[in-house]
């Protein structure tokens, strides 16, 4: 039942938050900006995890219906797909923080890393790596006919898969948030000092100074949660690592599986609420998102005058 009211709600909460984040990360004050270019990213993978991931998870666990047993084929590609997609919106908010410390670095050659091409390339990279890291899955995945499920086949594969799923989705991003993140800080507090003295007009600094503000804002708030679900998850996918004494015992497999999948959960909880901590911790954010409602209403509120225009004129 759990299952159920958790990955519907995550569901709507997700397609709507990722729907208003795209929309205000593609407007032409931001979608030019490679840290927004990260961002958009991860509300892409955002998407992905809730029409795949969701889906999948709420049938297995929600419904007793798992596509993942049908075939070994099916049972290896779900798994590695879904484990491929889990871990790309931690990393693409790992390289936006990696971007705002090049934007704010001041040396030049660092500077010039953080620009549409770099992030263009860097978000290309991090997919294919990802999906590298999680090729083993296509290998030692498979169905155990004893308890009907897809899993990794019992032998030292399992405690490495595990460990490599912690290290890929949770202590890489995690580090890189932390360290770059602190490094950031420490960059615009020189930077502040450095642009004081420079022949900058003062409403175009103080534009610039708010736009950067804002974006190291919504990718610390994002990174700090990022990396505490990231962890969250890669335990609970280290404490579903089975042996085969545990899968001759049914109950203690069903206590196993139910904590590793709750905690599994955890994990895909960031993803799907990115939209709201952006709105909490960003001003900019919030701005342009009431701007959306004004312009519709200032659009509804035209094309109803000029339908009442058009229909005195006929009369």
């Amino acid at each position: 039942m759990f299952t159920r009211y958790w990955c519907i709600t995550m569901f709507i909460v997700g397609f709507i938050g990722h729907s208003l984040n795209l929309y205000v990360f593609t407007r032409r004050t931001l979608r030019f900006n490679p840290c927004v270019r990260y961002l958009i990213a991860s509300s892409i993978a955002g998407y992905l995890i809730i029409f795949i991931i969701l889906p999948l998870r709420l049938l297995q666990f929600g419904y007793n219906i798992s596509l993942f047993v049908p075939s070994i084929i099916l049972c290896k590609y779900l798994t590695f797909l879904c484990s491929w997609i889990r871990i790309l919106p931690c990393w693409f908010i790992a390289l936006a923080s990696v971007d705002r410390y090049f934007f704010t670095s001041s040396s030049r050659i660092l500077n010039s890393w953080s620009s549409i091409r770099a992030s263009n390339c860097f978000i290309f990279l991090s997919i294919v790596f990802v999906g590298l890291t999680q090729t083993p899955i296509l290998f030692y995945f498979t169905i155990d006919p004893q308890i009907r499920r897809c899993l990794g086949q019992p032998n030292s594969f399992q405690k490495f898969n595990g460990i490599l799923i912690m290290i890929v989705w949770s202590f890489i991003p995690s580090l890189a948030m932390l360290i770059f993140g602190f490094l950031t800080i420490n960059n615009t507090q020189k930077l502040a000092q450095n642009i004081t003295g420079q022949n900058i007009t003062k409403p175009k600094r103080k534009r610039t100074k708010f736009l950067d503000r804002q974006l190291i804002q919504i990718t610390l708030i994002q990174s700090i949660l990022f990396g505490l679900t990231s962890a969250a998850g890669a335990i609970g996918g280290m404490h579903n690592v089975l042996n085969n004494n545990l899968r001759k015992d049914r109950i203690a497999l069903a206590r196993q599986s139910r904590t590793g999948n709750i905690l599994s959960f955890i994990g895909l909880l960031s993803p799907c609420i990115s939209f709201y901590l952006c709105t909490l911790s960003s001003r900019l954010f919030r701005r342009k998102l009431i701007k959306l409602f004004h312009v519709r209403q200032q659009n509804h509120v035209q094309s109803v005058t000029n339908g009442l225009h058009m229909s005195l004129r006929t009369r």
